[in-house]
Parts: C-alpha cells; structure tokens; sequence
C-alpha cells in the first residue's frame, strides 16, 4: 500500500487548502525556505479531467510576488469519485509519483507532495506549475512532428523500466491477471447497452460494428495480449501532455491508469486516438520507426521493429474498449462526449485499417 507523505492533515478538497496547510506542505518538499511562510492563497480549475478535479493554486509568501503549483483532488462528481476509486486510480498515480517516476526518464512536472488515503476516495497532489505549456487537444490530433515527441517520452519511460522486476512487483502496478480481465470484462459487457443507446447515432455503423466485436471477443482479445514488459501510462494520449512553446519535450501528466504492461499499448493507444485517421495513415510507419530507434537507444534489444508492429496491430483494441468503458463511467460533458466519440471512430477505423479486427475471436456481425 502506498504510504501518504507526513503532512499535516490530508485535505480532500480545493476549498481546504490553507496558508498554513500549504506551508507545511510546501516547506516538507523543500520549496520554501526555512521561516517562510504562506500568507495567503486562492484557487481555480485548470483542465478537463474526468475521474480528478485540478485546480491552480496562486499564494504569496509574505509580502514576495505571487508563486503557483496545481493541485489535483479527487472528482466533486460522486459517479466520477466512484469509478476512480473502483480503477485503485487515485492509489496508482501518487504511487507512480512516489515510487516510479524518480526511475524514468519521462518528463512529468516536478511533484511536491503525493497522498492518499488508503481506505477512503481521496488523494492529493502538488506539482509544478508548468507555466506557458498548453494541453493538447484530442479532438484536433496532432501533428507528426508533436506525435514523435510524445513517442520519444514513451521510450523514456518504457525502456528505464523494462523488466524491472522491483517495479513489476509493485502492487499499484501489477494488477493483471485473470481476475482482472474478468472483471474489466464484466464492466465493459455491462455498459456496452447503454454506449449503443447514448451514442448509435454518433458513430458510422462500420465503427460501430467493430466496437460490437471487440466487446463481444472482449474475454478472448484479453487473455491473448502479450506479455507485460515495462511499466504503462494506460492512458497517453494528446489530453495528458502538456505542451510547452520552445520546448520540444512535453510533459506527461494524468498517471492514474499507470499499470505493469505491454508497451505497445501506449503506443497503439496514442496512434490510434492521437492524430487524425488520415494523419496517422501516412505517418504510422514512420513514427514506429522513430520509437523504436529510441527504444534501442534506450538499451532495449532483441525487440524488432516487426514484433514492435506486430503488437500495435493485435492491442490498438484496447483504445476502442477505453472508449467504451470511459464514456459510460464518468460525469458526462458535452466536451466528454465529443472527445469519446472522436476516439472511439478513431479507433475502430485504425482496428479496420490494421486488421486488428481479424484477430477477434466472434464472427463478422457477431
């Protein structure tokens, strides 16, 4: 279990956070100087995310200028909360800042504080401000250009820790295993319904298809995923990085999907629903190439380029289960909506184009 950094008292909500909880907390992670203190403070939302709430929190020290960090809580929403806590996603992502990211070479923001309450749905978290960067925006996609530098921090994360077995271990992380993907596929088989009620007429009946049979294969496509290797976001994608002008490096945030997987699925994942259909058509292959040249760099070997390929074709699935269950999991939001229905076509026409969709164990129409 995940151990909360000693802070006085672990707020649960933007609206607790005090001067003096905010010293204490700020002065623990080395931000401030000895003898300084949090005069005042106040705070409002940044991003869209949908299990967690974040928010800017601007303060002074003293009479000094004013200085910021992000925090993130857990979602106000009660539906949002509940899935969150059901995914163990506010566990994993103050244990990916506290025990995981001090061993990759992803760039995250700099995280001052992480903890969590191990038997109730609350955590927090205080990062870097990184101020000037812009999140990306899923529902433009990206070009190729933003594409490979978001591969090459993957690289920097996956290669680092690449059959560690220490990080394999790590509860937080290794949570596969039949029992798991039974139970995703329960959830996932129950809320396919209603998906097909809410959202039929949003999606070509092609794409709609294709999301009927990878439900309908859901138990079969699990049980033959490759073998975890390194350490996974589970959720990297053009909403999770913050994008910096001049700074050709972006950032990865949003870790609460964090797991103990197979590569390749961050990597589908992000081709899959990151860029425009058009754009990654042209541009897949040379953006695999390039991720795979940095994870030879990174001291991965004896990984062809062929089996790197060969693995985005049988899990880029998964985007299209994401989709599915995500949906219908969280507070839903006009911007919710249209970014699920934008990754979900995405998606199904990448399992079209791959031919991912031959791999499914039920029958066309099925």
């Amino acid at each position: 279990m995940v151990t909360a950094t000693p802070v006085p008292g672990l707020i649960r909500r933007p609206q607790d956070v005090t001067p003096s909880w905010l010293t204490a907390a700020l002065a623990a992670a080395g931000v401030l100087a000895p003898g300084e203190e949090v005069t005042a403070v106040s705070w409002r939302p940044v991003g869209t995310g949908q299990m967690a709430d974040t928010v800017r929190l601007t303060y002074r020290v003293g009479a000094g200028p004013v200085r910021s960090v992000v925090a993130k809580f857990a979602s106000a929403d009660p539906t949002s909360r509940s899935t969150g806590v059901q995914m163990r996603a506010y566990e994993i992502e103050v244990g990916f800042y506290n025990s995981v990211a001090g061993r990759v070479g992803t760039r995250t923001p700099v995280c001052h504080l992480a903890a969590h309450e191990p038997d109730e749905p609350w955590f927090v978290l205080l990062l870097e401000d990184m101020t000037g960067a812009v999140q990306g925006d899923q529902l433009a996609g990206c070009s190729p250009e933003v594409a490979a530098a978001a591969l090459d921090e993957l690289a920097a994360l996956h290669a680092p820790a690449w059959g560690r077995p220490e990080l394999a271990a790590l509860p937080f992380l290794d949570r596969g295993g039949a029992e798991a993907d039974a139970f995703l596929a329960t959830v996932i088989e129950s809320v396919w319904p209603g998906f097909v009620d809410r959202y039929r007429q949003r999606l070509a009946p092609e794409h709609l298809e294709v999301c009927g049979r990878v439900v309908a294969g859901l138990r079969g496509w699990l049980a033959a995923r490759p073998e975890p290797t390194t350490v996974v976001h589970g959720d990297f994608r053009l909403d999770n990085l913050l994008l910096t002008p001049g700074q050709p490096r972006p950032a990865v945030v949003d870790w609460q999907t964090a797991a103990w997987g197979a590569a390749a699925s961050d990597v589908a994942y992000f081709l899959g629903g990151s860029l425009t259909e058009d754009a990654r058509r042209r541009h897949e292959a040379d953006l695999l190439a390039g991720y795979h040249r940095a994870l030879v760099a990174g001291g991965i070997g004896g990984y062809p380029l062929d089996a790197l390929e060969e693995d985005v074709r049988r899990l880029c699935p998964g985007g299209i289960v994401m989709s599915v269950g995500a949906s219908m999991l969280v507070q839903r939001t006009p911007r919710g909506d249209d970014m699920f229905m934008a990754t979900a076509a995405r998606y199904a026409q990448q399992a079209l184009d791959l031919g991912a969709d031959a791999l499914l164990d039920v029958p066309a129409g099925g």
